[in-house]
């Protein structure tokens, strides 16, 4: 363990604040050319890296506030110890630099979030919104390079639910997960800018997920259900988009920014520009074809293919209400959505031979994931699938 180097004239905030306020720091030396210093202030004191150069002289950074009128977090507020401990890594990793600042993890997670909205908009907005509940409040304003294994590990324990329903318990796991895969994503993101000075990862990358904890949606509906979930919705605008939904097997938010010049009657495609594996063409059938001609017939080509009742378009979660009244009406799981469509219409176009590679593009997904999640309707279908398509005499 490495050596800490004790000062009475720091170590205890009463003592540092008898010194005189000055712009001079006063530095204690923590390490082989490495010097922790303390400035004080009006308000609170602040701590300072300084660093040899080895050519007689040295570069100084400020690496946080003195918890001199604060409790320290070991975030922004400070107190000797930890102040001591960040001047050893930040100098361990060529962080201190004039004018240059030790990267937070709010900083970071600025940088990720606008590269990852530019790539793609909507899982940007998920993620920011997860990581702005969950992660940033309490990591925010500490540095990347101060993050553990250890405290991370708390951090994901902390998100599993109490609850006496052992559903409910995997619900949460399964969520904190898919957090934990965003925060990852975050920090491997900032490791990969050689500008960071990032070298290490291993706090995150040995925090392991709940195992055991994911399970595939498993509603789905039959024909006549459909059928039968359309024409209980509460208006035309919802019946439509659940069939768009049932017929392309597309996600809610693609058929929400479709427009209208997306489709392509004469070559029976649809194009879909938003989604987790970005643009796409669909294939369609000819029911479907049918469908869309009939819901773009004499509209302007810029229109939202799809709109609401009083002709604006569909924002997020608009469907989550009007789908709920249909699932009533009709009699159904209310644990429905309209994202059981897409299962619908995979779950459907396995058992109708369709090759996985077709379904994988049609969908936007690949085969390694249809093959995880709807293993058992594959499993179920396999002498169909001989009988059908294998060699005869």
């Amino acid at each position: 363990m490495a050596r800490k180097v004790r000062n009475n004239a720091l170590e205890a905030r009463t003592n540092r604040l008898r010194l005189p306020i000055a712009k001079k720091p006063v530095f204690v030396r923590v390490g082989p050319g490495i010097s922790l210093g303390y400035r004080r202030n009006q308000t609170a004191g602040t701590w300072v890296l300084r660093i040899a150069d080895g050519q007689g002289g040295a570069r100084t950074a400020k690496i946080g506030l003195a918890d001199d009128f604060d409790e320290a977090n070991g975030g922004d507020f400070l107190d000797y110890w930890q102040a001591q401990e960040r001047a050893k890594i930040e100098a361990k990793r060529g962080r201190a630099s004039i004018g240059n600042e030790p990267l937070t993890v709010n900083s970071a997670a600025a940088t990720y979030l606008n590269w990852l909205t530019a790539k793609n908009p909507r899982t940007a907005v998920d993620t920011r919104g997860r990581l702005e509940k969950h992660f940033l409040p309490k990591f925010g304003k500490r540095l990347v390079s101060s993050l553990t294994k250890t405290m991370l590990d708390v951090w994901l324990s902390g998100m599993i639910g109490k609850s006496d329903n052992p559903e409910r318990v995997r619900q949460s796991k399964d969520s904190a997960n898919r957090v934990l895969t965003m925060v990852k994503a975050l920090l491997n993101h900032a490791v990969k800018d050689p500008a960071n000075g990032l070298t290490d990862d291993a706090a995150w990358r040995l925090v392991k997920p709940f195992q055991g904890v994911s399970k595939p949606r498993d509603t789905r509906y039959t024909d006549a259900e459909v059928k039968r979930l359309i024409s209980s919705a509460p208006d035309k605008a919802t019946a439509d988009l659940i069939k768009g939904a049932f017929l392309t097997g597309a996600r809610y938010g693609e058929l929400a920014e479709a427009r209208v010049s997306y489709f392509d009657a004469r070559a029976q495609t649809l194009r879909v520009n938003v989604g987790k594996t970005g643009s796409r063409t669909i294939i369609l059938q000819t029911s479907a074809v049918d469908f869309f001609s009939k819901l773009t017939a004499k509209r302007s080509s810029d229109d939202f293919l799809f709109l609401r009742e009083d002709k604006t378009r569909w924002k997020r979660s608009d469907q989550t209400r009007p789908v709920k009244e249909a699932l009533e009406k009709a009699k159904l799981p209310l644990d429905g959505s309209i994202y059981a469509l897409r299962h619908t219409y995979i779950s459907s176009a396995i058992e109708g031979g369709v090759p996985l590679n077709i379904i994988a593009d049609n969908c936007g997904t690949s085969v390694r994931m249809i093959e995880k999640t709807y293993a058992k309707i594959l499993a179920e279908n396999r002498r169909k699938f001989i009988e059908k398509g294998a060699p005869v005499l």
